[in-house]
């Protein structure tokens, strides 16, 4: 009998002992997943107790916030957007019912608080439920500029600084105010122009001419060419029976590479593409970044897609035998890229040859200021030598003192740069490009500006956009 007693007295403990265990680890290992199942009504009330931390740009302006209310006697918390329709895209927004986007999402942990030792101690009741500030490397006098540059376009505007790859603007038109999101996210998102997609980093366009940096790289690496190789344009390149003609059916005789770049020659840089080949100009554009993943890692990878060649929106491999790469060479021929794309090949050079990872999160620190995480400069990998990049700097400035981008040209300042326009598929529409850096000499701010579906070329609707915004970000550097 005792037998018995004890036995059943060792069950018990033991059963006691397991769902203690299975307890623990649900409510407090487990919890973070199971608060991330849809259909947890709980969620939603919680995360309205939580004072999350702060977002902040560069110059130190509130971008989000934490507004304190109460509610039924209980003290719980709204988010709000001082700067309202500044940089929604890259902010984002948060709210219980809709979910997050932009920074909001992509560092949720950090903001809410669930990071290091501090889930564990709040579930336990030990700590505040006070999430960690975000600081950004927006700078709002350089991103104010960029929005009221593509007031009524839409396109994008990406700058950072080369030397780092700190973003310092990431424009995006039509812009919309985050504060309208929680009062009527319908209308936001029935507004014309598709306004909450993030034009910089997940419109892919033609970047016709400007890839001509891309094949100007390829060239001078391969050896065969220099700035000063000579050409004779007869207004005609014949490819596989079809023909490539220059803008306007323009001719322009013999002339340089230099001359080729600056008045963006179409023939020439067809037959460079020709001659180079496809592994030669693939192997160039695998190294600015075309066909591989997003580099950026501090959005979140829904708002990121990838630029290079392709076919029923698969993407292709670079340097794939058989490829047209006449028509690649001059931006085309399945070509699309975003903002964010464009803006590393102006910073590749500008930076001389040596591409640095970007980022929009300079520091994280908590509500005692101590510096949780910290963005740091990243080299990605050496494009090419500083020889070859010198040369395309000075190349890309003729284009702004002589060439297609004398709009993007600045008093007192030598801008390098590079203009382009590809057809949009409409009659009469196109999409505009300019990329470049300034000063040319020691760049500071490298850019790639985007504005889609319009009448005007590259030179004229682009160029302008940029040297404003560089205007504003060398003066910001000063």
């Amino acid at each position: 009998m005792n037998r018995s007693i004890r036995r059943l007295y060792l069950s018990v403990v033991v059963g006691f002992a397991l769902l203690a265990g299975f307890l623990g680890w649900w409510q407090v290992v487990a919890a973070g997943e199971l608060e991330k199942r849809g259909g947890n009504p709980y969620v939603a009330e919680k995360e309205r107790r939580i004072d999350r931390g702060a977002i902040i740009s560069a110059d130190g302006k509130l971008l989000a916030r934490s507004v304190q209310t109460k509610v039924r006697g209980q003290r719980v918390y709204r988010r709000a957007y001082p700067q309202g329709a500044l940089a929604p895209h890259v902010v984002g927004y948060a709210t219980p019912e809709l979910g997050r986007t932009g920074i909001e999402a992509a560092f949720d942990r950090y903001l809410v608080g669930s990071y290091g030792a501090e889930p564990l101690l709040r579930r336990l009741n030990l700590a505040d439920k006070r999430g960690a500030n975000v600081h950004l490397t927006l700078d709002t006098r350089v991103q104010q500029v960029a929005v009221d540059a593509l007031e009524g376009q839409a396109g994008a505007v990406v700058a950072l600084d080369p030397r780092s790859g700190a973003i310092i603007a990431m424009a995006s038109g039509p812009t919309f105010n985050l504060n309208d999101v929680t009062g009527d996210f319908a209308a936001v998102r029935g507004r014309p122009g598709a306004p909450l997609l993030a034009r910089p980093t997940q419109s892919r366009q033609p970047p016709g001419s400007t890839f001509k940096v891309v094949t100007a790289t390829s060239a001078l690496e391969s050896g065969t060419y220099t700035a000063t190789s000579r050409f004779v344009d007869t207004g005609r390149f014949v490819q596989n029976g079809q023909a490539i003609t220059n803008f306007g059916g323009a001719r322009f005789g013999a002339h340089t590479l230099e001359t080729a770049l600056t008045k963006s020659i179409n023939t020439t840089f067809a037959r460079i593409g020709q001659e180079l080949g496809p592994q030669q100009l693939g192997e160039t554009m695998t190294a600015f970044g075309f066909g591989e993943d997003p580099v950026l890692r501090d959005l979140p990878s829904g708002m990121l897609v990838a630029s290079g060649r392709f076919d029923g929106g698969k993407l292709l491999p670079n340097g794939e035998q058989g490829i047209d790469t006449p028509r690649v060479a001059i931006g085309q021929e399945r070509l699309a890229a975003t903002p964010l794309q464009m803006a590393l090949v102006a910073a590749a050079i500008a930076n001389g040859g040596e591409l640095r990872r970007p980022f929009l999160v300079d520091q994280i620190r908590d509500r005692g200021g101590d510096v949780v995480r910290e963005g740091r400069p990243e080299t990605l990998r050496r494009v090419t030598t500083p020889d070859v990049a010198s040369a395309l700097s000075a190349m890309m400035r003729s284009v702004v003192r002589e060439g297609t981008g004398t709009a993007a040209a600045l008093t007192g300042l030598e801008v390098s740069g590079k203009t382009g326009t590809a057809e949009s598929g409409a009659a009469s529409r196109n999409q505009a490009w300019f990329i470049g850096f300034a000063p040319a000499s020691d760049p500071v701010i490298a850019i790639a500006v985007l504005v889609e579906d319009t009448t005007g070329t590259g030179g004229v609707v682009a160029a302008p956009i940029a040297g404003r915004v560089m205007r504003a970000a060398v003066e910001v550097a000063r």
